[in-house]
C-alpha cells in the first residue's frame, strides 16, 4: 500500500468524521497537502470535554513534540496517523491517534467503526499514548507508554471529543 493511497483513505475518513473542511480553513486540505495532523482538545486543557452538555473539542495545530510522537508511532506500526485527540486525565495526558492501516483489507472494518458518529458516536481502534502525569510546561512525550484499544468519540467544534465510560 502506498502512502498516497493511505493519505486519500485518511482524508475520506476525516470527511466522514466531520472534521473542519471549509474554504477558509480545512484540516483535511492541510493534511492532504502537508501531512499536517491536527489535535482535538478541550478548549481549556484541564477541563472536561463536556461544557454544560455541549461538546467542545477544538482543533489545534500539532506541536513539534506531537509531530515527533506521531512519526515514531507511524514508523513502529506502519500506519498513517490522520488525527489525534488529547485529554488530560487523572492517569496522565492521553493522546488517542486515529490512523489508517497499511493493510487495505482492514479498511472496510476501520471505516465501519467511524460511521456512527453522525447519529451517536464512533468506536474506532486507536493507538493511545499515555505521557503520564507531567507538568504542562515541561511536557516530554518521549516518556510514557502506549497501547491499542477501541475508543468512543463524538463530534466537537470542528474537531473530535473522546468519551470516557463512567465506571461508578
Amino acid at each position: 500500500m502506498t502512502k498516497k493511497e493511505m493519505r486519500k483513505e485518511a482524508a475520506d475518513r476525516m470527511r466522514l468524521l466531520g472534521l473542519l473542511d471549509e474554504k477558509e480553513q480545512s484540516v483535511i486540505r492541510d493534511f492532504e497537502e502537508e501531512h499536517k495532523v491536527y489535535v482535538s482538545r478541550p478548549r481549556n486543557l484541564y477541563a472536561s470535554p463536556m461544557n454544560q452538555g455541549v461538546m467542545v473539542g477544538v482543533l489545534y495545530e500539532w506541536s513539534d513534540e506531537e509531530r515527533t510522537l506521531v512519526e515514531k508511532v507511524e514508523n513502529q506500526f506502519q500506519i498513517l496517523v490522520y488525527h489525534m485527540i488529547r485529554n488530560v486525565t487523572n492517569v496522565g495526558i492521553l493522546y488517542a491517534m486515529l490512523s489508517v492501516s497499511s493493510y487495505e483489507e482492514e479498511w472496510p472494518a476501520e471505516r465501519k467503526a467511524l460511521k456512527g458518529i453522525k447519529s451517536d458516536a464512533a468506536n474506532p481502534l486507536a493507538y493511545v499514548w499515555n505521557a503520564g502525569l507531567q507538568e504542562e510546561e515541561a511536557l516530554d512525550l518521549s516518556k510514557g507508554f502506549g497501547e491499542w484499544g477501541s475508543i468512543l468519540i463524538v463530534e466537537g467544534e470542528g474537531g473530535l471529543c473522546q468519551i470516557f465510560p463512567d465506571y461508578e
